[in-house]
């Protein structure tokens, strides 16, 4: 898939949205790894360990869009629409 030749640090809105697309066709999260890991800050870090803590952890593809939509390549709307769309696409996959 496209998604696989992006550099993990992405900068363009190009590729944010080629990832977004990966999240809608529900691509298994361990996929999202390298660019969480990769665009993850200190401060993300924290909100991210606050959530799991709170018992609201954030799924890999949630995350991702989260921190695309952070960096200003995706809109708020762009991002939970994906995640929505990937999460039924797992959950289509599942049954």
């Amino acid at each position: 898939m496209a998604y696989r030749n992006l550099s993990p640090v992405v900068t363009e809105r190009a590729d944010a949205l080629v990832l977004l697309e990966a999240i809608r066709e529900g691509v298994p999260d361990t996929e999202f790894a390298p660019f969480v890991r990769a665009m993850t800050s200190h401060d993300d870090e924290q909100t991210f360990a606050i959530m799991r803590g709170s018992g609201n952890e954030m799924s890999l593809p949630t995350q991702l869009a989260s921190l695309l939509e952070g960096a200003g390549l995706i809109t708020m709307e762009e991002a939970i629409e994906a995640a929505v769309a990937g999460r039924r696409a797992r959950e289509g996959a599942a049954a």
